[in-house]
């Protein structure tokens, strides 16, 4: 990784971290001459696109490859709360 990606990688991470919607412990942040890698998972579809959002405008960043999934959360029904 060259100093400028590792710069890139600060910047992405910190813009992020900043925008306050968005958990990023659960993925994974590359950079390879401007393209922006992500993998992993979030939460839902408005993580994602806060994401894909929050980096369309930065400075550098020639692509971002964002191979996010969502990760499928467990819901409580009714119908599962018999016998409590």
């Amino acid at each position: 990784m060259t100093e400028e990606d590792l710069f890139m990688k600060e910047a992405v991470m910190k813009k992020l971290l900043t925008n306050g919607e968005v958990d990023t412990h659960n993925f994974e942040i590359e950079v390879d001459h401007g393209v922006v890698k992500l993998e992993g998972d979030v939460t839902g579809r408005h993580a994602k696109k806060v994401i894909d959002k929050c980096l369309e405008d930065m400075d550098g960043i020639r692509h971002v490859e964002n191979k996010l999934k969502i990760r499928r959360v467990a819901r409580f029904s009714d119908n599962s709360m018999h016998g409590f």
